[in-house]
């Protein structure tokens, strides 16, 4: 099974960005009139980066469930996740600052010891996924993800 990426979670993971930009257009209009070359960057950008990631990364950017594991497909790489080796599966909020909101599907992963101590990568027990996959709520996907790993371990 393949979950696609959805341009309309895509675009409100910058809602945040269009909440502030309302509030200063509307707080500091005359500023914003006076240099108008600067509104259509800061418009411009996120939606510059919707575009591209749809146009782009559309068939890229992806998670698909097999019957042994769970493989997300990146921009830049595939990760492969064996459901033998994964924890429980739920939803969290991504660890940014309170107000914004964006939602991950989490599951605890093994450190893996082929990487050096030092490593970032090797420091994380904790593996997240941006829940911008699918048609429906980043809990269905979740609880898809899971319902595949508990067939995968019997």
């Amino acid at each position: 099974m393949t979950y696609e990426l959805n341009l309309a979670k895509v675009f409100g993971l910058f809602t945040p960005l269009w909440v502030l930009l309302a509030l200063s257009l509307w707080v500091h209009w005359d500023s914003w009139q006076a240099e108008p070359w600067w509104l259509a960057p800061t418009i411009g950008l996120p939606v510059l980066f919707v575009v591209l990631a749809w146009t782009f990364g559309r068939r890229r950017w992806r998670v698909e469930l097999t019957p042994t594991e769970l493989i997300h497909h990146t921009l830049g790489r595939t990760e492969r996740y064996d459901f033998a080796r994964m924890g429980p599966v739920e939803v969290s909020k991504a660890p940014l600052p309170e107000p914004i909101g964006v939602l991950t599907v989490s599951f605890a992963w093994p450190v893996d010891p082929d990487l050096g101590a030092g490593s970032v990568q090797a420091q994380l027990k904790e593996r997240r996924i941006l829940g911008v996959f699918g048609d429906g709520p980043t809990r269905r996907l979740a609880d898809e993800i899971e319902l595949w790993r508990r067939r995968a371990l019997g």
